[in-house]
């Protein structure tokens, strides 16, 4: 049985096993947690999903299916929270109920959860399997933004890539029940040059934004990519680590996924040294703290691979203005946070390398850019106390949607065909090479690739941190940092899933 794991402030207990009943049941807390039914009308939500691993012969890691009855699932204690099931079994979602109306807080004691499993494992559970088979259940935040209207693009008639109403227009388009369901259509009904958008057409089945989806609260975090990293079998961690060099692999102790030590505050490494072809390694990582800072040297493979591993899947630019921007008309220049105002942080925190770390500062628009030394803790501006824009909070709820780590998105133009994206999630399996397999995504990332880089970065200084804006497409190209055969220190991201 696994230990406890940890997801930013989210804590899951170890899971015990019902072989009669087919179960697992664990307890689970974490902080900040919200629902609300005005203004937003949302809620955060925790999306669990399960490997299961046989113990004999090195048996190999596969994803649980999940009873798709949501009645099949249950939770007892705090806030009386529920379980959501999801049609295709991948996992559920664990929130507060819709009575729970303007709850905001930590939970003060623990939830106990029961979930069925299916039965069925994606692959096919290698090894003999029996009660003592290693089981892990993993969590992460998530925040529902809901069905509705919204605007992409914020007007600027200087910036020639900005989403606009048209090819002669500069105004914003207004994505609604309408466009979603007959499709965008043209790059002239978003963008004002064919080089700026798909050149395919858009169908109703590429996601706009404007039906509901759940996003990821918090960037990809450093514990969460070793919890991935050690769930994948020998060949998969050495073609993830060959992005670097063929002769980084799984086999040799000490060796970084970062590439170096204390590489801009990146430090997942191998822990314990695996058998070639034959025995997975053991990835860890050097400090506590960094289990709670954004992964970054993630490029479009390693997003997606691990994207696909936990059944989600990438967002595309249309959804990250609206997770942004929410109902809000724009303005020009706006960032996540709701207004002009973009304050840095570099510099002015309490508790630096801790698992605590907290900006001093109470300005409005707190944004992590102009150091380049690495990300900080997620939510780092978050209290009690400050308000969106001290926080440097979506609209939604979304944390660090500016700063910190690049998202990666679906998106851009310069001649990519991207219109065959759906809102298909990924299914827990991944290729010999530890690949994302998912039909419609794009499958490299670099220039001309159908991905974009979103929301800047620790590393932008003052002069451009219009990149940290809601609706700027710098990087609309495509760009090389984030192709196959790279890494940079602030490509990362986070993914969404339709349900």
């Amino acid at each position: 049985m696994n230990s406890n794991s940890y997801a930013n402030n989210l804590i899951i207990g170890t899971p015990s096993y019902d072989a009669a009943n087919n179960q697992l049941t664990f307890t689970i807390k974490w902080d900040n947690s919200w629902r609300i039914n005005n203004g937003p009308s949302n809620w955060d939500a925790v999306w669990i999903f399960v490997k299961r691993q046989p113990c004999g012969a090195n048996g190999i890691w596969s994803h649980a299916l999940l009873s798709a009855t949501s009645s099949d699932h249950s939770v007892t204690g705090s806030y009386g929270l529920v379980a959501d099931a999801v049609a295709d079994q991948m996992g559920v979602f664990i929130h507060r109920p819709s009575a729970a109306n303007n709850a905001i807080g930590s939970f003060p004691t623990t939830s106990s959860v029961t979930i069925k499993l299916s039965g069925t494992y994606i692959p096919n559970l290698i090894g003999s399997s029996t009660t003592s088979d290693n089981f892990k259940v993993i969590g992460i935040e998530m925040v529902y933004v809901p069905q509705g209207s919204f605007y992409l693009g914020d007007g600027r008639s200087s910036s020639t890539n900005n989403f606009t109403a048209g090819a002669s227009s500069t105004l914003p388009v207004q994505i609604n029940a309408s466009k979603q369901t007959s499709g965008l259509g043209s790059y002239t009904n978003y963008v004002n040059s064919p080089s700026y958008g798909s050149v395919v057409s858009l169908p109703s089945t590429f996601p706009l934004g404007y039906n509901g989806f759940y996003c990821m609260k918090y960037e990809n975090n450093q514990q969460q990519i070793v919890d991935y990293l050690n769930t994948l079998n020998y060949d998969q961690q050495a073609a993830r680590l060959a992005v670097w060099a063929s002769t980084r692999v799984p086999s040799t102790n000490g060796t970084y996924f970062s590439y170096a030590l204390n590489n801009y505050r990146q430090e997942i490494k191998v822990t314990t040294a695996g058998t070639n072809n034959t025995l997975p390694a053991v990835f860890g990582l050097t400090n506590t703290y960094n289990a709670f800072l954004p992964a970054g040297y993630l490029n479009w493979q390693d997003l997606t691979s691990y994207l696909d591993w936990a059944g989600l899947r990438p967002m595309t630019e249309f959804e990250f203005e609206k997770a942004c921007r929410g109902t809000d008309a724009p303005i020009a220049n706006d960032f996540p946070w709701g207004n002009k105002i973009i304050n840095t942080s570099s510099g002015n925190f309490s508790a630096i390398n801790t698992t605590t770390e907290t900006s001093n500062s109470t300005y409005e628009g707190n944004c992590w850019y102009n150091w380049d030394g690495g990300p900080i803790r997620s939510g780092f501006a978050a209290t009690a106390s400050s308000n969106r824009s001290q926080s440097g909070a979506t609209y939604y709820g979304i944390m660090e949607m500016g700063g910190n780590i690049f998202e990666q998105c679906v998106g851009g133009g310069s001649g990519y065909n991207y219109s065959t994206f759906t809102i298909t999630n990924g299914d827990g399996a991944l290729t010999s090479l530890g690949l994302a397999n998912v039909t419609g995504w794009p499958t490299s990332g670099g220039l001309s690739s159908g991905t974009i880089l979103r929301g800047g970065a620790f590393y932008n200084n003052t002069g451009n941190n219009y990149q940290m804006q809601v609706s700027d497409r710098s990087f609309y190209t495509g760009t090389i940092i984030n192709g196959n055969t790279v890494r940079d220190r602030a490509t990362g991201g986070r993914g969404v899933r339709t349900f």
